[in-house]
């Protein structure tokens, strides 16, 4: 009955929301279990086998893994490890394949067929090893499996012979790289071949020992800590003696080896691409390794001051015309030293000394004509950035080996420092702002870096929904994907190599 005072037309239509309750309501009753509904279709194009046997699920399952494993521990981004593990999923001839990548774990999903239920497994990933070597190897193995040159066969057999594989090259290569990298920073910081030498003496003993501790699980906070009173210790005795050096380019060359730049560059793109669980990790992880650096250096330089020892500042070496190709082979010797000390393969290091001598030289223009060293990083950043996906794509590598050693010459180390100089003699308001400084500087680098990617990659006109889900700044693995065309069955497929014709299939 309608309540007093109410039209026919006001009266609420109670009994036809009843009846649409009650037919959802049946209808969610009476579906099957949702694991049974056919997951989202991949971006990427799905190969069958030739013949009626399917792939293994458990042994497609297990290759999936190990390959995300490797690539999270190598330093890739979220987006480039689950945009590879999909790729792969695809090329075996898995359908909905589905991964999620977090800062420690690695979850796949994959089905053979649309009627099949999917198998699921989880492997965690508590191990950082950085081996650009290992990094190559798979981003070569993920393009030749999506491209159809491997067959399944083929692709496990490399995952195993590349997880077996040696380190590129001796420990006490990548120690000598490593003081190599120091020294050559003290010098492009205007150090003279006495600085450079002191300088490498403290760094390999810095990584000596940092390796012991490692070897004890120490964590890497107490590592950075160590590392860094180290080398302001060095600085200090410096001082103390009356030695005609800088000791403030030690502090600042071991500050410069022992800031996180491939995390920070990871979780800058993590966090652009729209992984914010991942990147919150990732960030998480740089502020405890910047704090333990920022930690060592200022109890060592409490204790220099306790002990009347008074640490100037000199400002690094001014810039002239006549000085670039000096700084140039400098910074270029940091870059390949770098580039050695993360185990990239040998063909990389002239681009490594060419790209970062020239993004270096480059910084040091652009600065004298902007009044920001922030924005004049930003830039040449971009350019690295395009630059090193240009020579990674040409030369099959990953961008992400080329890209990270030509950033290094241009850390904030110096700046650091000064910081925490100023917060021991009682300057809060300077400290904090130079490390905000600082901050800003390497924020600057990493975004630049990943705006040059994107720049770099071929721009497409449209992109499908599930498209667009990887089609972000990209460092590592497939760099492009598959164009589906609404209401047609042909599918095409943009590949990397253009010579292999279109339409083959795996294991052809």
């Amino acid at each position: 009955m309608p309540v007093l005072g109410q039209s026919q037309a006001d009266t609420p239509a109670r009994p036809k929301l009843r009846t649409r309750l009650r037919r959802a309501a049946g209808a969610v009753l009476s579906r099957e279990d949702p694991t049974d509904q056919p997951p989202r279709r991949s971006p990427y194009v799905v190969r069958m086998p030739d013949g009626d046997c399917g792939p293994d699920l458990r042994r497609a399952l297990d290759f999936l893994l190990r390959l995300g494993e490797l690539l999270l521990r190598s330093g890739a981004g979220a987006v480039d490890v689950e945009a590879s593990i999909v790729a792969c999923a695809s090329a075996l001839g898995l359908r909905g394949a589905e991964a999620s990548v977090t800062h420690t774990e690695v979850l796949v999903s994959v089905a053979f067929g649309e009627s099949e239920l999917p198998v699921t497994d989880l492997r965690n990933v508590r191990v950082r090893a950085v081996d650009h070597n290992r990094l190559a190897a798979l981003h070569e193995m993920v393009l030749g499996l999506t491209e159809g040159t491997l067959t399944p066969a083929e692709a496990y057999v490399r995952l195993d012979t590349i997880v077996r594989s040696a380190k590129r090259y001796p420990r006490w290569v990548v120690t000598c790289a490593w003081g190599v990298l120091a020294s050559a920073v003290a010098v492009q910081l205007g150090g003279g071949w006495l600085l450079a030498l002191i300088t490498f003496c403290a760094t390999v003993a810095i990584d000596r020992i940092g390796r012991r501790l490692a070897r004890r699980n120490v964590p890497d906070f107490y590592l950075n800590f160590v590392g860094a009173a180290i080398a302001t210790a060095v600085a200090a005795i410096l001082t103390a003696t009356g030695v005609s050096v800088q000791p403030a380019l030690v502090v600042a060359a071991g500050v410069v080896l022992l800031l996180p730049g491939l995390a920070l560059l990871s979780c800058v793109q993590d966090a652009l691409t729209g992984y914010v669980v991942t990147a919150a990790g990732r960030a998480m992880e740089v502020l405890i390794l910047a704090a333990g650096i920022t930690g060592g250096v200022a109890m060592a330089l409490v204790v220099a001051r306790e002990l009347g020892i008074i640490m100037p500042v000199q400002p690094p070496a001014p810039f002239t015309v006549s000085g670039l190709p000096y700084r140039f082979a400098s910074a270029g010797i940091v870059a390949a030293a770098m580039a050695v000390g993360v185990y990239a393969p040998l063909r990389l290091l002239p681009t490594a000394f060419g790209l970062g001598g020239a993004g270096y030289t480059a910084f040091l223009a652009l600065n004298q004509v902007l009044t920001s060293p922030s924005m004049a990083r930003a830039l040449v950043a971009v350019g690295i950035g395009a630059c090193g996906y240009t020579f990674a794509t040409r030369r099959r590598l990953p961008a992400l080996t080329v890209v990270l050693p030509a950033i290094i010459p241009m850390l904030p180390g110096l700046t650091i420092y000064s910081a925490m100089l100023q917060l021991t003699h009682g300057d809060s308001i300077s400290g904090v702002t130079g490390l905000l400084h600082a901050a800003t500087d390497a924020l600057a680098l990493a975004a630049g870096v990943i705006l040059g990617e994107f720049l770099g990659q071929p721009l497409r006109r449209e992109l499908s929904r599930r498209e667009r889900r990887y089609a972000g700044p990209r460092m590592v693995g497939p760099l492009r994907v598959s164009s589906r065309r609404v209401g047609s069955r042909r599918m095409s497929s943009r590949r990397v190599r253009r010579d292999r014709p279109a339409g083959a299939r795996y294991g052809s």
